[in-house]
């Protein structure tokens, strides 16, 4: 099919005047309107009869139905920010979460976790101190097991594990948040490590500052406490319960796990702002051209609607 733009001064001046409302064409007359003759009233209806309904007085029509969305939403137990929480959507999340870290709305968190950690340093000293003076050996064996390594992926696995069964949105949500905290804390800790290689107190290796018992446990508990605001104390008790026991241990410094707990806070957040944002609206579906169909343009000379001009016409084939 092809469309061929040309307009004529005749074509449009019909249309302008047929548009007129009241326009009589030249050369027609309006016919004259003549009055009807007069009629005698009809006399009332009695009251024992009701009236004749008026036939000509159109019958009402109904309001018309409102027109069907074009994009359903989703189904009502379902909440918006959990289409953003897939499997299928799972490194995509991930990946953004690592960058979201450095942006913008992490600024604030971060800046908070610097300006706790500088003045922190000065309190190495008498919190070592204080642990030599009174040893726990006890307590920072809990808590090196409490925030391992092993620890938390048994749990974070488990947690993410059950949610994905789950019929509980807000539980689905915070194990999907809680298990990509866990991996951007982690990487971030462990590139922190390698970057400062700050010896630990007990000299065993060079990978003190920060604490990743403490980013971790924080992170942990900046997304429970997110999502379940009941529990937001008990979280960070138990979370401060595990960094200071590293100190316990003889593993860190008090600047070690202030640093550590502030970045595993701030990661915490981050996760779970980026991922409750609302979802994006789907894209309308292409239609797809057969091979053989392809859109062309083209570009002639033209003479104008009398023949007796100079121009180009515009050809579109599609």
């Amino acid at each position: 099919m092809a469309i061929r733009c040309g307009w004529t001064a005749t074509g449009v001046f019909l249309s302008i005047l047929a548009g007129l409302p009241g326009t009589v064409p030249a050369g027609a007359q309006e016919p004259e309107k003549s009055e009807p003759p007069a009629t005698e009233a009809p006399p009332p209806a009695s009251s024992d009869t009701e009236a004749a309904p008026d036939k000509t007085a159109p019958a009402p029509q109904a309001a018309p139905s409102p027109a069907p969305p074009l994009i359903p939403g989703p189904p009502a137990h379902v909440r918006p920010d959990d289409k953003r929480r897939t499997v299928r959507s799972y490194g995509h999340n991930l990946g953004y979460n690592f960058l979201a870290v450095l942006q913008h709305e992490s600024h604030k968190s971060l800046l908070v976790t610097a300006g706790l950690t500088a003045p922190s340093f000065l309190l190495d000293h008498a919190a070592e101190q204080y642990f030599i003076d009174h040893p726990h050996e006890d307590y920072g064996k809990i808590g090196a097991s409490l925030g391992g390594g092993v620890a938390v992926a048994a749990v974070t696995v488990g947690l993410f594990s059950a949610g994905r069964i789950s019929r509980g949105d807000v539980f689905r949500s915070a194990s999907y948040d809680l298990s990509q905290a866990i991996i951007v804390t982690a990487v971030y800790t462990e590139a922190l490590k390698l970057a400062v290689r700050r010896e630990r107190p007990d000299q065993s290796n060079n990978q003190s500052f920060p604490s990743g018992h403490a980013s971790n446990a924080f992170a942990i508990a900046s997304v429970i406490s997110k999502h379940y605001r009941a529990l937001a104390i008990p979280s960070y008790g138990l979370a401060t319960f595990i960094a200071v026991s590293r100190i316990a241990a003889n593993k860190h410094h008090f600047s070690d796990i202030v640093a550590g707990g502030g970045l595993g806070w701030s990661i915490g957040r981050s996760v779970v702002r980026r991922n409750s944002r609302p979802p994006d609206p789907p894209k309308p579906p292409k239609t797809e051209k057969s091979p053989g169909e392809k859109t062309t343009w083209q570009i002639t000379p033209w003479a104008g609607p009398s023949g007796d001009g100079q121009g180009l016409m515009l050809v579109v084939s599609f």
